[in-house]
């Protein structure tokens, strides 16, 4: 006869597996209603060549429609997105009209071109049908968190198209005392079942660089490393940028949400008049024509310059997105600038560790980089992408240790004789 302990992990992975299922299709229906709400704005009103005017226009009208949801819909957007970095990030609400209503002021900010990944946006949706599910099937306690943890996995899971990519990250929200196997299991039938849904459904994942590669040699090492350093500090520059701009935003939301989004949109609509419409969007799609088009070191500098202002200036205001696709972005364009000026590093490469050094020091978590580099780039590439993963982490760490060291201490009150 099966334990009670075990018939409980039988039922959760029952329940993971067919969770994974409908955050699949809730993923891929979130992305379908981006894309066409992106391609009416962007493509039929903005038309073929839009004006400075008219692409400043339509990014104002969208912040002020995400300045509206943020006041006026339930839930309010959730948490802050300069308050984590949108992978495990959400609403601890998780009543239905509060996720809609999360949800759709993501989808309003994404369409109006926030410079974002959807992950920050949809998470809120993950976790509560993940909630849902629990309830249905009387879950409670830690197992709850379990249900909830193979709920982002499946997103992970189907966003990237690698079951890997969504269980790993999320071990560290296991509740104390939890068996490892109790722990991996839900979250992996979820992933699982996430990425044979994408392959039912004939959906290729949104990351991945098409990449063909075979041409290792050792100095290549060297170069990794190098490139490591160098993107990963654009990450850490990413992250410096939110946190420099959020006081500003900060002062406009003491005032009016509304107006924050208004002014956000209008500022970021400048941003894409004078970066162009590769700024725009999520990341690695847009990355992709960048690599092919751009053909100097100084413009693929610039795109990646502006990628992240954009990125840190949506974060700052406060458009419902995630940092991964923006940094992906950033790195891959460091990594292109990097071989326009020495040529003797393969574009791949260049390309691929770029991407996940600055993915590393942007989430600030290099285990979920380097299974997000699994996932984007050829396996050949992947020990070198690892490589440049590792060294970005440790230079974050000698920054952070220097930062600390200069920091002024706090002054201690005087001891009275």
């Amino acid at each position: 006869m099966i334990g009670e302990a075990n018939r409980r992990a039988a039922m959760l992975v029952a329940l993971s597996s067919a969770l994974g299922v409908v955050v699949t299709l809730l993923f891929v229906g979130f992305e379908e209603v981006m894309q066409r709400g992106q391609d009416f704005v962007w493509v039929t009103i903005a038309g073929d060549d839009p004006g400075a005017w008219v692409t400043i226009a339509i990014a104002t009208v969208g912040g002020l429609a995400m300045g509206l949801g943020l006041r006026f819909l339930p839930g309010h957007g959730g948490p802050h997105p300069a308050d984590g970095h949108g992978l495990l990030g959400g609403t601890a609400d998780h009543r239905p009209p509060v996720v809609v209503g999360v949800l759709v002021v993501g989808l309003v900010g994404l369409i109006a071109g926030a410079s974002l990944g959807p992950e920050g946006a949809i998470i809120p949706a993950a976790a509560g049908l993940s909630v849902l599910f629990a309830r249905v099937a009387r879950v409670q306690g830690p197992a709850l968190q379990l249900v909830q943890a193979a709920g982002l996995s499946a997103l992970l899971a189907a966003m990237f198209g690698s079951p890997l990519a969504g269980v790993v990250p999320l071990m560290e929200m296991a509740p104390a005392g939890v068996p490892m196997t109790v722990m991996v299991l839900p979250a992996l039938a979820a992933s699982a079942t996430a990425a044979i849904t994408l392959r039912v459904l004939d959906v290729e994942a949104v990351g991945h660089i098409p990449f063909t590669y075979d041409t290792f040699h050792a100095p290549q090492l060297l170069w990794a490393v190098v490139l490591g350093v160098v993107a990963g500090g654009a990450g850490v520059l990413l992250r410096a940028a939110v946190a420099a701009l959020r006081p500003l935003t900060r002062r406009i939301d003491a005032r009016s949400v509304v107006l924050t989004g208004t002014i956000g949109g209008a500022v970021l609509g400048v941003l894409f008049v004078i970066g162009g419409e590769s700024i725009r969007f999520a990341g690695i799609p847009e990355l992709l024509p960048v690599l092919v088009t751009t053909d100097t070191a100084r413009h693929a500098i610039f795109l990646a310059a502006m990628k992240l202002l954009a990125t840190a200036w949506c974060i700052a205001v406060g458009y419902r997105g995630g940092m991964i696709f923006p940094a992906a972005f950033v790195g891959g364009a460091v990594g292109l600038a990097l071989h326009l000026m020495v040529h003797s590093i393969p574009l791949e490469v260049a390309v691929a560790v770029g991407i996940a050094a600055a993915i590393a020091t942007a989430l600030r978590s290099p285990v979920t980089a380097s299974l997000i580099a699994a996932a984007v780039v050829t396996p050949a590439l992947l020990p070198l992408a690892i490589l440049g993963v590792v060294t970005a982490h440790v230079v974050h760490l000698i920054g952070e240790q220097g930062m600390s060291a200069v920091r002024p201490k706090p002054e201690q009150p005087a001891i009275a004789d």
